[in-house]
């Protein structure tokens, strides 16, 4: 079985990339993927490791902003709310 079609890594999902992870785990743990090839796919895999963490890393950073915006004044003034934690992390 050859391995499948190459994508650039720069134009694949968050999920595309947990995906082809996944791929690459399964035919590394394959008992019949040849030494040369397993080298290929730890050095794919690392790479979309690293993206991922990007994309992550940008998320988390959206959501801090969209966290931190101030709410939209209304013509009532409402009491402040706290600022809470709601325990959401991407880590």
């Amino acid at each position: 079985m050859s391995p499948a079609p190459k994508q650039k890594k720069e134009s694949l999902t968050f999920e595309q990339s947990v995906s082809r992870l996944d791929d690459i785990v399964r035919r590394i743990d394959a008992p019949d993927t040849a030494l040369e090839e397993m080298i290929s796919l730890v050095e794919e895999g690392l790479q979309l490791i690293r993206s991922s963490r990007e994309m992550l890393n940008k998320a988390e950073l959206r959501i801090n902003m969209l966290e931190n915006e101030p709410a939209p004044q209304s013509s009532e003034s409402a009491p402040e709310q706290p600022n809470r934690d709601n325990g959401f992390s991407l880590f």
